[in-house]
């Protein structure tokens, strides 16, 4: 009687374990993580709500973008990949832009002058923040220029981008709806 009801719990355990895993759908992030083209970390925790400097002179929290899935990006326009990487992440922006989404561009450099010259006075699909004393790339414990970090709709932190990446790959866009319905 024992072990019929051993055997009977353990294909009941096994039999749970192999649905879930014929239906489980693996997250999008494991991808990126394990995809050699890619320089990403994983991450759980909540992100620190950053203020930066807006151009018309008022503030922007982190927090205020809550409910939006947001790559904050820290880089500066006399960082070569920085600038180099800037024309993916406005077409991700924009291609993006009927999506719960944003690109917080956090700029390191000493003023609005500096990336006025840069976006040479056109508009950009951009949030642009300024952290000129580079308090907040420090918070998040940014090592180099550009580093990308992606905070979910609920404002936890879910991944780590180090260097330049190809924004516009198919991969990060179904993650970054991924996100906005599902994550």
């Amino acid at each position: 009687m024992q072990w019929t009801l051993a055997l009977a719990c353990a294909g009941v355990v096994f039999g749970l374990l192999a649905w879930h895993l014929h239906h489980a759908r693996p997250s999008p992030e494991a991808g990126l993580v394990h995809d050699p083209e890619f320089s990403v970390q994983l991450l759980d925790g909540m992100a620190p709500d950053i203020e930066v400097k807006t151009k018309d002179g008022g503030t922007l929290k982190l927090s205020d973008l809550r409910g939006k899935v947001v790559f904050v990006n820290f880089w500066a326009t006399w960082c070569p990949p920085c600038r180099a990487e800037v024309p993916d992440l406005e077409k991700l922006a924009a291609e993006m832009k009927h999506s719960p989404f944003e690109v917080l561009a956090v700029s390191s450099d000493q003023g609005f002058e500096d990336i006025d010259a840069f976006f040479e006075g056109r508009p950009t699909a951009l949030r642009i923040g300024l952290d000129a004393e580079q308090r907040w790339a420090a918070v998040y414990g940014t090592e180099k220029l550009p580093e990308t970090y992606v905070v979910d709709r609920k404002g936890r932190l879910r991944l780590r981008f180090v260097n330049v990446h190809p924004w516009t790959d198919s991969r990060i866009q179904r993650y970054l709806e991924w996100l906005a319905t599902d994550g």
